[in-house]
């Protein structure tokens, strides 16, 4: 079947229409013209492969990672990131009607952590929407020393190990998790390029943490704690946040999901009082060590679900809030609301959850500014600075 395609869905997607009916069709361009399968029909819309390329959008590139047309890690390998970050500058002027300030980082080797699956001594990704392994032996989106250690254990492969392994590096450590029976555990121990070494909860070599250096801070970062996985992206978030707030007067901030409390400690030279709360019990001793690694006295850090401690809280003068991919509850929405902080500053990396969010949060906060940091390059997320003012 024959189709031309209109634009972009929300997750990347091409879009056609089939008999006036939507069809999705996965790594497809706007603009071109395709030869497709259609994968399902259901009464709504369908869904399509690519059979072949009739005509071609002249920024389709070919894909650099062997394994792209079937892990689904990435979702933008096949074209330029000039029309990678087109896109997700028109999904916000969609969701908001705001022209935001976009912020690059690097293309490939920027993230700092993963977790890879093993079966039968095969390490590598699921195929999306599925628990099939794709075995890897590199991966374009992980930082150089990461695809080292996936070098290492494909180097040192036990048959018989089945589990996950956790992998995360600053510039000086790399701390690997072992979860599962794995025989070689030796070459691991005896390998300079592994600092930091967790089998089964249990540390057999260095720590369970490392510190991370972020401009001016230090944060430690236990191996189960929440920290950005770009570096660099988050370098750019600290810059976005200290010049909005270099020229406010603020006594009382809140700091929400607060992981490490990375942004809490920046926005702590501001104002004359932050209060981070946050759910992970890992990441909460975290931030009490990082107030002492930067000698921050105004600041304290509380380990409880936000919505069970929010209603505690008057006279705040900006709340920030970094939520997971599913947004707030409607609970804390509704204290934030009420408390009408005269800032409000929203951080997701995932746009629908934020612009949801957005439809209740409205009746009392007008948008000031929107930044997104391209912290996902190649992949069809992007980090959204919202700031808001009442």
């Amino acid at each position: 079947m024959q189709v031309k395609v209109i634009k972009f869905d929300d997750l990347g997607q091409g879009i056609s229409k089939i008999n006036n009916k939507v069809c999705f069709i996965e790594k497809a361009l706007p603009e071109e013209e395709l030869e497709i399968e259609v994968t399902k029909n259901s009464k709504d819309y369908s869904k399509g492969i690519i059979k072949n390329i009739l005509k071609e959008n002249k920024e389709r590139i070919v894909p650099i990672c062997k394994y792209y047309k079937e892990c689904g890690g990435c979702n933008f390998l096949h074209t330029t990131l000039d029309l990678e970050s087109k896109f997700k500058i028109n999904k916000c002027i969609n969701y908001f009607n705001i022209n935001p300030t976009f912020i690059k980082t690097i293309d490939y080797n920027y993230r700092n952590k993963v977790v890879l699956h093993v079966k039968d001594g095969n390490l590598g990704y699921y195929k999306e929407r599925t628990h099939d392994l794709i075995k890897i032996d590199y991966c374009y989106l992980l930082s150089n020393n990461l695809n080292l250690v996936i070098e290492l254990f494909n180097k040192y492969k036990d048959s018989n190990f089945n589990g996950e392994i956790l992998i995360r590096d600053n510039s000086n450590e790399i701390i690997v998790s072992i979860e599962g029976e794995y025989k070689y555990l030796d070459k691991l121990i005896n390998n300079n390029l592994i600092t930091n070494l967790i089998y089964n909860s249990k540390v057999l070599k260095g720590k369970d943490y490392f510190i991370e250096v972020i401009n001016d801070y230090k944060f430690k970062v236990h191996y189960k704690s929440f920290f950005q996985v770009n570096r660099i992206g988050l370098e750019k978030i600290e810059m976005i946040l200290s010049n909005f707030l270099k020229d406010k007067k603020l006594n009382k901030v809140l700091d929400l999901y607060s992981g490490t409390s990375v942004l809490g400690i920046i926005m702590s030279k501001y104002a004359k009082e932050v209060i981070s709360i946050e759910e992970n019990k890992y990441a909460s001793l975290d931030a009490k060590e990082n107030l002492k690694f930067n000698k921050i006295n105004n600041l304290e850090v509380i380990n409880s679900k936000v919505e069970d401690y929010i209603e505690n809280f008057l006279d705040i003068d900006l709340v920030l809030v970094d939520p997971a991919r599913s947004g707030l509850d409607k609970k804390s929405i509704n204290y934030l609301k009420k408390l009408k902080s005269k800032y409000l500053i929203y951080i997701s990396c995932e746009m629908i959850s934020l612009k949801r969010d957005l439809e209740s949060l409205k009746e009392i906060y007008n948008i000031k500014n929107i930044y997104l940091v391209d912290m996902f390059p190649r992949t069809n997320k992007v980090e959204t600075i919202m700031i808001m003012e009442r």
